[in-house]
């Protein structure tokens, strides 16, 4: 394919598996408690330099002063805290002119120089940040490398003539090594729809002018030109240039896939589903604040255009990294036959690294594509039956009564003339038997089926006599093609790749017929030409390393061009950065070799955009480039059958969506007809009863503990007090200073919200000791302990991503296993049940009476299991902590930003009961138009009517509590804050803290803590941004009413930051 190499990245986007090693010796902050070898040689140097200064010039020569510089030479992350380069020009000062200060000057100036990169590899600026629809402008200093519409590059010269008048005539050719003679299937178990998307990486890449055979009318780069279009006209035509960046609705650009089988248009449309996808959640998320709602900027076109520029680029490079990310999983998994192997690790082309002259090894310098290349990529040999029928009903179509073999060049480009002539344009596009609906996107059924057709079809084996008899005039029209540009022979093309050339024909393919059949046409191994020698080259076998299995010339050649291609582009490459991309951009086309599927990015493609077509453990989803059976036999090898459905998915019902007051209100209540679908994934997690707030028996389960929690209105006060105290003690202990202020400032969330729950969770009621400045032994830190029961929680209660759902199912396994141990060992001992000595040995070792102490008094009278215990007290900690946190703060977000603030202040200064009233109306009303999540999905367990909603048993119901709570018949003027409404009870409870522990100790609970940061008279939101709550709306999780980024940019249920300040009251 290409002409050019390497390029570098950091990231992790297309990189291998980050942990180390087992076995590898590291110390606690993770690095290798064996010093390295460029430590040691650091080390060497400095000593060295160290040992000169103190030496006499006399005793000083080249030779000892040669070996010290070629240890710093070795030394590839510098300490500069050593001082090592003061040492060295120190010494330098003091040397006297001759040989050994100039070895010196020459060192020091080279290492000085080599730093940086010489011309610079990028420029600031939108016209560089982005991609040309052309392809042009990726090496600034040479803008037409690899511009669409410029010539093919030529990588190897030809030595050896190969006059035309001598070569064999192609079609003769075709019919003596190529044709296809009979089936075989593909060695490895490759699928049909592994070459489907091999045939995108192809068109990405080739698209020869058939009028100037010199021209390829694609870039040189691996940037979806099939989906974006080569020139700006057709790009034009993909986009809406409505203020959202987004393009038209499932449409795609290369006209040529409408005439391959239809799994390459489907996996095209999924890729364009992808752009609108990015481009959505970039507007949603609007990280630098600079875009609008469209609707509001229709009278500042000039404003609307420029939003959707922006967001169109900044969406194109996300979609074309994750492009790249597929090509550096699945598709190179299977190439390499790392999928067999259960390995996700993969090739890493694209990081920094320095030469041994400490020079920074090329990349993003560009690519142009190559005919060798060219002639590299013609895999039709892989068609499987299906496929090969399929393409022979469409020549029949174009070509009514005519002989597939006799149909001639000028045949085929006549018909593609009038073709193209008769196109509709890109919106109206259709392929195979897909039909578009009226909103112009494709039935999800209809795309879901073409690719598991893919999957579930058998690829063919390369080689000789192995491509389908309909595919001759595409082979002849090749073979011509290499002739024309006057390609190298095969064995040229081994020796430029530094491969051993072949002295015979047998050599070449050992098969006695096919190497007879070849000397015939050719004479001489030298004259093989190159078209010809790769196809019907002797192929690899099936052994570890080796996936593709193709000739073994081809199996070399399309690694070095995947480096090529990759390292050579310079927006995967030095331009690759989450400012050109936003962070979340940056991290969402990351290619997670953590992700189930052995690390697979295609499996994450094909659940975020037909998420009801897939289940989340399908081979289809997770391995669709191997066929399911040849999966698995690979996966009973491996042991890891049982994390994975061979079953071709049948889709299930699509929720249907309640927000209806009154339905929403029937529904929730009634447990016996709907349950909750966290019952059943906490089952998968959880084993044995007691989790009641996940269970099918949760209601007299939770009766149960709520006794066990509070026996009396003075229990409910206990803990209201706590969470009070805990709050005013945490917001002085974790406040900052500012410089020749009074005030201090706080991050109200990390340091309060997310922690006051944690520490009465864990220290009140389940004993496990959180670790603090003042307390080194911990189990967790209060973050560390919020973000397992974060995941926990999002896992059961929230509607996980299905591509996120078996990799997420397992961490919480194993967090509830370590938390079970945590509990139980401060349980006072693992028996099977709780026994008087354990109980009374646990909560009684001082003499003080406590929240724990009574509540596991009370629990123990209830003569549950020690397992069944545990799983009530992992019950509290996972139902009143983090969404409790959410809670919390939207309710004091919106205090702080109405009129509400001051009522609120005066309200949290007094201790009398109806200021405490006053407080929890508002709180609830708060809570009403800011509710911690949108909703929760429930499972009808029989067939039920609820108003004028039918569901069948088995059937998933979505409950819009958001919705439901902004009824204007339940809610007059629903969306005005008013605090006077009652009943409390007609306020909807989503499956959190309120109905874990109840509305009246939920409400306590934020009462005390929003009261104790109210205690703190001046509290007010810090300047800027930095006083805002960072969230947003978003679609594509419609269980959140706000989402917000995590620390690694990915979407969360979790707030993270809000500062607010004040001003300590002197004493």
């Amino acid at each position: 394919m290409s002409s050019r190499a390497p390029t570098t990245r950091r990231f992790s986007t297309f990189s291998g598996k980050a942990s180390s090693e087992k076995g590898t010796a590291t110390s606690e902050l993770g690095t290798s408690a064996t010093p390295s070898m460029a430590e040691a040689s650091h080390h060497k140097a400095l000593s060295g330099f160290q040992s000169l200064l103190k030496r006499g010039w006399e005793e000083i020569n080249e030779s000892s002063v040669s070996a010290i510089l070629d240890a710093a030479r070795h030394s590839e992350s510098l300490d500069d805290r050593k001082m090592l380069l003061e040492h060295m020009l120190t010494f330098m000062s003091k040397t006297p002119p001759g040989k050994t200060q100039d070895m010196m000057q020459k060192y020091v100036i080279k290492e000085l120089y080599n730093d940086l990169e010489h011309p610079p590899p990028t420029w600031i600026g939108p016209q560089y940040a982005f991609r040309s629809a052309d392809g042009g402008g990726n090496n600034p200093d040479f803008p037409d490398l690899g511009r669409a519409g410029q010539p093919y590059a030529r990588s190897v010269q030809q030595i050896n003539p190969l006059p035309r008048y001598e070569m064999p005539d192609a079609g003769l050719v075709f019919d003596t090594l190529l044709r296809r003679d009979k089936f075989r299937k593909h060695p490895a178990g490759l699928s049909s729809l592994m070459f489907s998307f091999a045939a995108l990486v192809i068109h990405s890449i080739f698209r020869t002018d058939h009028k100037d055979v010199n021209i390829n009318m694609t870039s040189g780069y691996v940037d979806l030109a099939p989906l974006y279009g080569n020139d700006q006209a057709m790009q034009d035509k993909l986009r809406a240039k409505e203020g959202r960046g987004l393009l038209h609705p499932d449409v795609f650009a290369e006209d040529r896939l409408l005439l391959l089988p239809p799994a390459c248009c489907v996996l095209l449309v999924l890729f364009s589903r992808n752009h609108n996808y990015i481009a959505k959640r970039l507007l949603e998320i609007n990280e630098r604040g600079s875009w609008a709602d469209p609707a509001t900027l229709q009278n500042s076109p000039d404003k609307l255009l420029k939003q959707d520029e922006e967001i169109f680029q900044i969406a194109r490079l996300c979609n074309c990294a994750w492009f790249a990310s597929v090509v550096f999983s699945d598709y190179f998994s299977a190439i390499l036959g790392l999928v067999r192997q259960g390995s996700s690790w993969s090739l890493m082309p694209f990081s920094e690294f320095r030469e041994s002259d400490h020079s920074l090894f090329e990349r993003g310098r560009g690519n142009a594509v190559s005919v060798e290349f060219n002639c590299l990529y013609r895999w039709h040999a892989t068609t499987s039956q299906e496929d090969e029928q399929w393409i022979h009903k469409q020549i029949s179509a174009l070509f009514p009564g005519v002989d597939p073999d006799a149909i001639t060049p000028r045949d085929f480009y006549t018909t593609a003339g009038k073709l193209q002539a008769m196109e509709p344009d890109v919106e109206h596009w259709h392929f195979g038997d897909l039909k578009r609906q009226e909103n112009g996107l494709f039935r999800d059924e209809d795309l879901a089926r073409v690719l598991m057709d893919g999957t579930s079809h058998r690829a063919a084996s390369f080689g000789a006599r192995g491509t389908p008899p309909c595919m001759r005039l595409h082979e002849i029209m090749g073979i011509e093609a290499n002739r024309a540009w006057g390609v190298c022979s095969l064995n040229e093309f081994r020796k430029y790749l530094g491969l051993k050339t072949y002295t015979t024909f047998l050599e070449w393919n050992p098969d006695p017929e096919i190497a007879n059949a070849a000397e015939k046409l050719y004479n001489h191994i030298d004259n093989l030409e190159l078209y010809v020698g790769l196809q019907a080259e002797e192929t690899k076998p099936v052994t570890d390393g080796a996936g593709l299995c193709p000739g073994y010339t081809v199996a070399r050649a399309i690694l070095a061009d995947a480096i090529a291609l990759t390292r050579g582009d310079r927006f995967f490459t030095t331009d690759y950065t989450p400012w050109n991309m936003t962070a979340w951009g940056f991290a969402d086309c990351q290619r997670d070799p953590d992700a189930y599927g052995f690390g697979s990015t295609l499996g994450r493609l094909f659940l975020r955009h037909l998420p009801n077509q897939y289940s989340k453990d399908s081979v289809y989803a997770w391995f669709p480039l191997m066929h399911p059976e040849a999966m698995e036999g690979y996966l009973a090898k491996l042991n890891k059958s049982d994390g994975y459905s061979i079953q071709r998915p049948i889709a299930p019902p699509i929720p249907a969506k309640v927000e209806n007051y009154v339905e929403a209100g029937e529904i929730l209540k009634d447990g016996q007809k709907f349950s909750a679908v966290a019952v059943e994934k906490a089952a998968a997690v959880i084993e044995g009863k007691g989790f009641f707030t996940a269970s099918a028996d949760g209601t007299k389960e939770q009766s149960e503990f709520m006794a066990a929690l509070i026996s009396s209105p003075e229990d409910t006060a206990k803990i209201g007090k706590y969470f009070f105290n805990k709050t005013v003690e945490l917001v002085q202990s974790s406040s900052w200073s500012l410089i020749a202020q009074k005030k201090r400032s706080v991050n109200i969330i990390a340091d309060v919200l997310k922690v006051v729950p944690v520490f009465w969770a864990a220290n009140e009621i389940a004993g496990i000791p959180l670790k603090t400045s003042e307390h080194h032994s911990g189990a967790y830190t209060p973050s560390e302990l919020f973000d397992v029961l974060g995941e926990i929680y999002e896992f059961i209660f929230l509607d996980v991503e299905p591509s996120n759902y078996m990799v997420k199912q397992e961490r919480v396994r194993e967090h509830v296993k370590t938390l079970h141990g945590h509990i139980k060992s401060h349980l006072g001992g693992a028996g099977s049940r709780l026994s008087i000595s354990n109980i009374f040995g646990t909560i009684f070792g001082s003499k003080k009476k406590t929240i724990r102490s009574e509540f596991l008094t009370r629990l123990f009278e209830l003569d549950h299991s020690t397992d069944e215990a545990c799983n009530t007290i992992l019950a509290l900690l996972v139902g009143t902590t983090v969404e409790l946190t959410v809670a919390m703060t939207n309710v004091l977000n919106q205090f702080l930003s109405t009129e509400q603030h001051a009522s609120v202040l005066d309200l949290a200064q007094s201790k009398d009961e109806t200021a405490m009233q006053g407080l929890t109306a508002r709180v609830l009303e708060a809570l009403r138009l800011d509710p911690p999540f949108r909703g929760v999905f429930r499972i009808a367990t029989t067939d039920a009517v609820v108003g004028s909603l039918s569901v069948k048993k088995g059937e998933r119901v979505f409950v819009d509590i958001a919705a439901a709570g902004f009824q204007e018949e339940a809610f007059a003027n629903a969306s005005s804050f008013d605090h006077t409404r009652s009943p409390k009870e007609k306020y909807l409870a989503g499956d959190g803290a309120f109905r874990f522990v109840g509305t009246e100790l939920a409400s306590r609970m934020i009462v005390e803590t929003i009261r104790g940061i109210y205690s703190f008279s001046s509290i007010a939101r810090g300047p800027g941004q930095s006083g805002q709550l960072s969230r947003f709306k978003t679609e594509a999780y419609p269980y959140l009413h706000h989402a917000y980024l995590d620390v690694k940019q990915f979407p969360s249920p979790w707030p993270r930051a809000l500062v607010l300040q004040y001003e300590p009251v002197s004493a």
